[in-house]
């Protein structure tokens, strides 16, 4: 932190469905004027200053502005996941003799038009996708989707079921399959459901699945993204929600100004007394975010009301 800068504490809650997360940071109380902006330029990222200079990002600089974009998708990703429920499994795969589907800007803009004309004839469909390239560099898209029925999704049985024991036919048998060998094997939740075909998808073939267990599929969501989060250079953005999926409440407040330190932290009783930092779980951080805390929103709630509970035998974290 530069000396010249005073800072102010402030507490941001984000509530969530069971708990809520509360994170002191400072921030300057002046706004520090940008000397320079990131730019491209034939493919390459430079900065660029304001005296109109060029500059080379060292690595170092562009592994960590990388690690801190996947940071943040990964974060919104979690948020989003735990904040909604969805019915669907989906997956499109684009027919070759449709559309080239190497071409990551072809397959977008079909996957943008199938979208948009769901949202104009149903406001109510919620969703997040997720694309992946395959070895052979065609592109497919995985979706999460709620808010719709399976007619209004245009589903139709397929005659399959998930599988587990099919290894060889990743998963899916047919039903008459299924009901032959089911009583020689331990069963995953998903076995027996029937697999669909969405009929609305014109670009290629599909899969549509029912969510059986949230736990499961979002374990399973979590897991696949963050081993293939890497570079956005193909679709600029990691992945795509609709704007009316549910986010946490968010409420910040200022609790102190003009430290020239965040070592002053330790003095200020407010927090140090804080019946929720005393009844929570805590996380030391460092620099400008200095501690986060989780706390159950129905002992939460109870605090706000002021009906304290019994104080934990723990040391705060300073």
């Amino acid at each position: 932190m530069k000396e010249n800068l005073t800072y102010n504490l402030y507490s941001t809650e984000r509530r969530y469905r069971e708990e809520t997360l509360i994170s002191y940071y400072f921030q300057p109380n002046k706004k520090v004027e940008k000397t320079c902006r990131p730019i491209d330029i034939n493919g390459e990222r430079l900065r660029l200053y304001n005296d109109g200079t060029l500059e080379n990002y060292k690595k170092k600089e562009i592994l960590n502005s990388q690690e801190a974009s996947v940071r943040r998708t990964v974060i919104l990703m979690n948020t989003l996941l735990a904040m909604n429920d969805f019915d669907w499994f989906l997956t499109l795969t684009f027919d070759r003799q449709k559309i080239d589907r190497t071409n990551a800007e072809a397959v977008f803009n079909c996957y943008v038009k199938y979208i948009n004309n769901i949202k104009k004839k149903f406001p109510s469909f919620r969703y997040m996708t997720f694309p992946e390239r395959h070895k052979d560099n065609c592109f497919h898209f995985h979706m999460l989707v709620a808010g719709l029925t399976p007619s209004q999704m245009g589903l139709v049985n397929s005659g399959k079921v998930c599988c587990s024991w099919a290894k060889l036919k990743d998963g899916v048998s047919s039903r008459e399959y299924y009901e032959k060998t089911k009583d020689k094997f331990i069963h995953k939740e998903t076995d027996g459901e029937p697999l669909y075909n969405v009929t609305s998808f014109a670009y290629g073939y599909t899969t549509a699945s029912r969510i059986v267990s949230r736990e499961r599929c979002n374990f399973y969501v979590k897991k696949y993204v963050e081993k293939a989060l890497g570079s956005t250079e193909i679709f600029k953005k990691r992945f795509y929600y609709s704007s009316n999926l549910n986010v946490p409440e968010v409420v910040k407040r200022l609790i102190g100004a003009d430290f020239s330190t965040p070592k002053n932290l330790t003095s200020l009783q407010e927090i140090v007394d804080n019946p929720l930092v005393k009844n929570a779980k805590y996380k030391k951080l460092c620099d400008y975010d200095v501690l986060q805390v989780k706390i159950q929103n129905d002992l939460k709630d109870n605090i706000d009301k002021g009906l304290l509970p019994l104080e934990k035998d723990i040391e705060f974290p300073f």
